[in-house]
């Protein structure tokens, strides 16, 4: 039995925990939050983000994620992957977007000094986490099984 850790796992936990937290700080934007505690909680969790989005990249090509185009310009097949979720985390992943959205609408209409920037990246960082998470649950696995389509 290997002690090897399994990275698509800890990838996994991280991006769980990771949006958890985006929603914590999020919540905690309505609330009175004192401004740098916010901003370096949202940064570090930017930095987070950005690396799960890094490895997420880099293991789709590991993982020969389907592609589409012709001769040198190919690019990854969005449509394929996505139809690899389950359609209730599907439904709720676009739930989380059309929040996001909304959250930058308002954020910029009625924005404040500071609190408003913190609940603006915060709102980002659950989509910037959700993207991973979704890819490292669901997708990752069912490529590397070589499963290329939905299963039952």
């Amino acid at each position: 039995m290997s002690t090897r850790p399994e990275w698509g796992n800890i990838f996994r936990i991280a991006a769980t925990a990771g949006f958890a937290a985006s929603a914590a700080l999020h919540l905690a934007t309505f609330a009175p939050l004192p401004l740098a505690v916010g901003a370096a909680a949202a940064l570090a969790l930017f930095l987070g983000a950005m690396t799960l989005l890094a490895a997420m990249l880099m293991r789709l090509r590991d993982a020969r994620a389907p592609l589409r185009g012709e001769g040198a310009v190919r690019w990854v097949d969005w449509r394929r992957l996505a139809a690899l979720v389950p359609q209730g985390p599907r439904r709720a992943a676009l739930a989380v977007l059309i929040y996001v959205l909304m959250n930058l609408v308002l954020c910029l209409i009625f924005l404040d000094e500071g609190a408003g920037s913190v609940r603006l990246l915060s709102g980002h960082l659950l989509l910037f986490y959700l993207i991973p998470l979704l890819y490292f649950r669901f997708v990752e696995p069912r490529l590397r099984d070589g499963g290329d389509g939905p299963r039952p």
